[in-house]
């Protein structure tokens, strides 16, 4: 007779052991750069803690003059643990900011890459 009282914690310790890309480890700046219509790069930055931050974009000289979504901190969360995403909820901090989506993984410990819910490409790096 086997005793299988054991393989719960067996498998619990196994899983645990896994390298996780917590939320803790997200903790900190990171550097963005993405693209918009036209294929035009495009950065901002993200400050995260715990899975939830701000998001602001840089403005360009010569088109955001006017935009209210450029140059103030947007909230935004990230959840996941391998495969993460990203929610930007910009118009609950400013009416007619767009809310945005993406999709990341991890291609170093200093790396964060995907795309948006549009297809455009989106990378973060840590600062």
């Amino acid at each position: 007779m086997k005793n299988t009282s054991r393989f719960p914690l067996i498998l619990a310790a196994c899983l645990a052991a896994l390298p996780a890309w917590s939320q803790s480890t997200l903790d900190g700046s990171w550097k963005v750069t993405f693209a918009t219509e036209g294929a035009e790069g495009r950065e901002a930055t993200v400050e995260l803690k715990g899975g939830t931050g701000t998001w602001t974009t840089y403005a360009r000289s010569d088109k955001d003059r006017k935009d209210p979504c450029v140059g103030r901190p947007l909230p935004l969360s990230i959840t996941g643990e391998t495969k993460l995403d990203l929610k930007l909820d910009a118009s609950t901090a400013i009416a007619g900011c767009r809310d945005r989506k993406a999709t990341l993984q991890r291609t170093d410990d200093k790396t964060l890459e995907g795309s948006f819910d549009n297809g455009r490409a989106i990378k973060l790096v840590r600062q």
